[in-house]
């Protein structure tokens, strides 16, 4: 059973000590690994199949504000509850999700299904990270995460052949029900590890109305994949921008928080790491929505062959990971994350270049540079949040870092979804076919080339990274301010 970390021992995270948050982490990583990749591997076939392609982008949107609801309470909810309750419920929540999608006759069943995937999952993630925080001693940090990256390749290797196989000689539907195996060992694993924990006395009451406003906020926000009029367009983001900033504000108020004080601040380490987690994901979603579709209009490939394509990415992202997880020294670390927003960058340009050009290598090539940048720089990023978060509020960070990826997911996700119809991506569709050829060679260029606004941001955010770590310059500023 798992006990508070002992900073001084020299086991490592398959020792006994350890081993059950290990086999935890490599449990729920792969689940949410592989659920990405089947996904954007069978998303195309679901649409040709139930119809409704303008819609395919919610398969990936409501899974996201599935994980972010879930995910920001997972701090919360393990204070108030322990990780044990939780951990089974959301396992059991999976399993449910999983066997609707596979029997669903509808595409609004299966985007249904879909959702109460992403609650379990972002609470089983979000949990992990917590978990992982309060019983990890921190020079373990880089080789845990460097495992997760280590699973991340195996499913990014593994999933496009299990998934194109599927769908070519038997059906999408049973890709769903992969999870049940993992849900199995994963209940077993949380029932004998996990500490039982009695429910507090003095627990606050449900936090209802930020609940309310979050969701409600990234559901409109989801909408706006749907619509391509301007005032519209700008009504909703409007809206969602004025739900979401009432929701920090009671959040910041509140005795319990879902976040931590001052998230996105870009005057400390701790701030912009969250900033440059959520811009990463958002520009990722043009790629993650659409790339499949692209691969498979253009060049014709089966789901299995276009899988694989997209999965050179995440094989040059462990490669990069695993590099990068072995940096000590912060003035390095800093680089490599301003090296990895760079890569970032450039390889979406040439991939969206490859696509207008039609040239697979150089789209390929851009993939393999942008999974190098997303090695390089996020399993530094995630060190950095937990390191700089201050003691207080370290579980809350830490359970927040999949949420702002769930959200940045939701806004790209949407954005994906209305520039494919700006661009006219759909545009000649019909019958059996997902995209035309000539319209996933001009929209969907243009809209790989949309998304390295993202990347680009996080350069400029990369630039203010500072070595010096926020409790330190906090100390600082207040001997000045008493001296």
């Amino acid at each position: 059973m798992l006990t508070t970390a002992d900073t001084d021992s020299k086991a490592g995270i398959f020792s006994a000590a350890f081993l059950p948050i290990t086999l935890m982490n490599i449990l729920v990583v792969t689940s949410h690994a592989v659920n990405g990749f089947i996904t954007s591997v069978i998303a195309p076939s679901i649409v040709v199949d139930l119809g409704g392609r303008e819609l395919m982008f919610w398969l990936f949107a409501l899974f996201q504000v599935g994980s972010i609801c879930a995910g920001v309470m997972a701090g919360n909810f393990k204070i108030r509850f322990g990780a044990k309750p939780i951990f089974l419920s959301s396992a059991l929540l999976l399993a449910f999700g999983s066997v609707l999608g596979g029997i669903a006759n509808n595409l609004a069943l299966v985007i249904l299904a879909r959702g109460l995937q992403g609650i379990a999952e972002g609470m089983l993630i979000s949990l992990v990270y917590v978990v992982i925080a309060d019983h990890l001693p921190s020079r373990l940090l880089p080789r845990i995460f460097a495992l997760s990256s280590t699973l991340w390749a195996l499913a990014a290797a593994a999933t496009p052949l299990f998934a194109g196989l599927l769908t070519e000689f038997v059906s999408w539907r049973i890709a769903f029900l992969f999870n049940l195996p993992l849900v199995v060992i994963l209940i077993f694993l949380s029932y004998f590890a996990l500490p039982k924990t009695e429910p507090q006395s003095d627990a606050k009451p449900f936090p209802l109305k930020r609940l309310l406003l979050l969701v409600t906020a990234l559901l409109i926000t989801g909408f706006a994949g749907q619509i391509t009029n301007i005032a519209w367009l700008g009504l909703i983001i409007l809206t969602s921008t004025i739900l979401l900033v009432g929701f920090g504000a009671l959040d910041q108020k509140a005795v319990e928080r879902f976040m931590p004080p001052n998230l996105f601040s870009l005057k400390s380490n701790m701030g912009r790491s969250f900033a440059m987690l959520g811009l990463f994901t958002i520009g990722a979603s043009g790629r993650t929505v659409y790339m499949v579709a692209l691969l498979q209009s253009i060049w014709l490939m089966s789901p299995m062959m276009a899988g694989y394509a997209t999965a050179t990415l995440a094989m040059t992202w462990t490669l990069a990971a695993w590099v990068a997880n072995r940096i000590e020294d912060v003035k390095r670390r800093i680089a490599f994350i301003r090296a990895g927003a760079s890569f970032i960058f450039v390889g979406g340009v040439i991939s969206a270049y490859g696509i207008w050009i039609m040239d697979l290598w150089l789209v390929i090539g851009g993939m393999m540079l942008t999974g190098m940048g997303y090695g390089s720089s996020s399993p530094l990023i995630r060190q950095t949040i937990i390191t700089q978060a201050p003691t207080e509020h370290k579980t809350i960070a830490s359970g927040a870092m999949a949420p702002v990826q769930f959200t940045g997911a939701v806004f790209g996700a949407a954005i994906a979804g209305f520039c494919a119809l700006a661009f006219g991506l759909f545009d000649g569709a019909q019958g059996d076919m997902v995209l035309t050829s000539s319209a996933a060679q001009q929209a969907g260029a243009a809209l790989l080339l949309a998304f390295t606004i993202f990347p680009a941001l996080c350069i400029l955010i990369s630039l203010g990274l500072s070595k010096v770590p926020d409790h330190a310059e906090h100390e600082q500023a207040n001997s000045e301010a008493l001296a």
